[in-house]
């Protein structure tokens, strides 16, 4: 049996997390958030964002980050205001219901942090963390062309 690559065990990582977090968030929330909606809390700033910032921060089109607003902006979660940077343009930001249901995300991401420390070991979990943290850092930036070595 091969040993599984890096990128399937963070794959599986996040889909676990991601999982159990939102089978917390249906229980108190209902089925109106799921996992793919998490992609516009994630990259949302407090003060707003556009729907191209975060698309591009997701990695993925306007007009599906923009269904995915759509239907955040249905159930309450977000709104759509003018940016005062350019009137024209709108901002996404969290309503009242948004925030609330950000905060009781972070809750259940705790407690999930905590089951994990209980499982790995506090030390262990640090370390991952650490060591998770370093990544981008170590495979530079995406955007640069690589060197001749094969690294930026």
């Amino acid at each position: 049996m091969s040993t599984p690559s890096l990128l399937k065990l963070l794959v599986e990582a996040t889909a676990a997390v991601e999982g159990e977090l939102n089978q917390l968030l249906r229980a108190r929330l209902g089925a109106d958030l799921r996992p793919v909606h998490y992609a516009v809390f994630r990259y949302l700033d407090p003060a707003g964002s556009r729907v191209t910032a975060l698309a591009e921060a997701a990695g993925m089109t306007q007009q599906s980050m923009g269904e995915l607003v759509a239907h955040l902006e249905r159930f309450g979660y977000v709104a759509r205001e003018p940016d005062p940077a350019d009137r024209r343009a709108r901002l996404i930001v969290a309503t009242a219901s948004g925030r609330a249901a950000l905060a009781l995300a972070a809750r259940h991401i705790h407690r999930i942090e905590q089951a994990l420390a209980a499982e790995l070991g506090p030390e262990s979990l640090d370390r991952l963390r650490a060591a998770l943290a370093r990544v981008p850092a170590a495979l530079g930036d995406p955007s640069d062309p690589p060197s001749e070595s094969g690294r930026s």
